[in-house]
């Protein structure tokens, strides 16, 4: 087997995982904040707020990198009969579900459950705008309570209820998890990606799977040996680096604005993060590494990357500055996240 066939199967792989984007559906009645939940779910605005589905036409979908996040029309409604909406919109199409409510738990939505149960498609039920959760004379463990007994005689099955609020960010470390934990092994490595981190331990999560990114995209750009860099009598494919950096940041969230509003202490390892994401700054970080990688071992990597692509000239050194623009990442977002948490 030649270099080249080990970095197309490489490539095969990753044109293959960014094929088909992770569907996952939201549906309610309207008013019920899908819009704000998508937007949460990502960390960006990418839902428009305050749409009433009602009168939406077609499902509302949202594409977000490796994600898909589709709000669909209500189920039921007055422009929507079961029978019609079923023959518009497939729950074969779609990996999850996600039941939003913010109210007494309506008909339609148990009806639609039903369906998706006899389909065998997994769904998980979420009670909106828990912030407004309050009546005279009970607490709130009452309530939540009092909410998953309606959900439980509704479907006729003791279901999971996770309660959010968008308005203050609460609920969203626990309902990660619980996507995460309903996806298959590869979904759940694309959801991990690109879903906002609420948790150190989803951090943490990303971490690991930028690192797998970082194999891939060196062995690519050590093997295609386009650029050379100065000082080094080495050459690699500096965009196939500038691909791996931007992929990575969008796996933190890490993108201009976000980054460009960060202030004191976090500035000096923003602006690395800033600097390096460049075709100059990732020339200097190959250049930066050449030397204390140029005799590394790369046979840990053959079983991912294969024998050749791992042994090719520069290998080592796209790898080494791989993992550390992705070290740098993940403490810049680490940072954040704790900012977010205080």
């Amino acid at each position: 087997m030649s270099i080249y066939d080990d970095i197309e199967k490489i490539k095969q792989q990753i044109e293959k995982e960014d094929e088909v984007p992770l569907k996952i559906a939201l549906f309610g009645q309207p008013g019920a904040g899908k819009s704000s939940i998508i937007n949460k779910l990502v960390g960006e605005q990418v839902a428009k707020t305050g749409a009433s589905t009602d009168v939406t036409v077609d499902a509302d979908f949202i594409p977000y990198e490796g994600l898909l996040l589709v709000d669909l029309p209500g189920y039921g409604t007055s422009k929507f009969p079961p029978n019609e909406w079923m023959s518009r919109f497939d729950p074969k199409d779609f990996d999850l579900f996600l039941c939003v409510f913010s109210g007494k738990f309506h008909d339609a939505d148990t009806a639609f459950f039903k369906e998706l149960k006899e389909e065998g498609r997994v769904c998980l039920f979420v009670r909106n705008m828990a912030d407004q959760l309050w009546e005279d004379g009970k607490t709130l463990e009452e309530l939540e309570q009092n909410i998953r007994d309606d959900v439980e005689k509704q479907v006729g099955s003791e279901e999971k209820v996770y309660f959010t609020s968008c308005r203050n960010a609460t609920g969203f470390d626990v309902l990660q998890e619980a996507i995460t934990q309903s996806l298959e092994p590869a979904q759940r490595e694309k959801y991990t990606r690109y879903a906002k981190a609420y948790t150190m331990d989803h951090l943490e999560a990303k971490k690991e799977e930028c690192k797998k990114l970082v194999v891939r995209y060196a062995a690519i750009s050590a093997a295609n040996g386009i650029n050379p860099i100065p000082g080094v009598d080495v050459s690699v494919d500096l965009s196939v680096m500038l691909k791996l950096f931007s992929d990575i940041r969008k796996s933190y969230g890490l993108n201009d604005e976000k980054i460009s509003k960060l202030e004191g202490a976090l500035l000096p390892l923003a602006k690395k993060v800033l600097d390096y994401a460049t075709r100059e700054g990732v020339a200097l970080l190959l250049k930066r590494f050449a030397a204390k990688t140029a005799m590394k071992s790369t046979a840990k990597f053959v079983p991912i990357v294969g024998q050749i692509a791992a042994a090719s000239a520069g290998y080592a050194m796209t790898y080494t500055a791989g993992n550390h623009f992705l070290n740098d990442c993940h403490e810049l977002a680490a940072e954040v996240l704790k900012k977010e948490l205080t």
